[in-house]
């Protein structure tokens, strides 16, 4: 679990709010011959969005 304040740059073009938010993070390898060749990851932004105070 990340903890952060919103501040400084727009988070997806919402101006830096001030407020706390919560979220996970889920991150994807693919190794091969012990290297990593693809990395993905994920986060919830429309939750994000919501402890911003952003409708959906």
């Amino acid at each position: 679990m990340f903890k952060g304040k919103h501040t400084g740059t727009p988070f997806a073009g919402v101006p830096a709010t001030g407020k706390s938010v919560t979220f996970s993070l889920m991150i994807l390898l693919r190794i091969k011959d012990g290297k990593i060749f693809e990395q993905r990851s994920h986060v919830d932004v429309h939750e994000i969005l919501r402890q911003l105070g952003v409708p959906s």
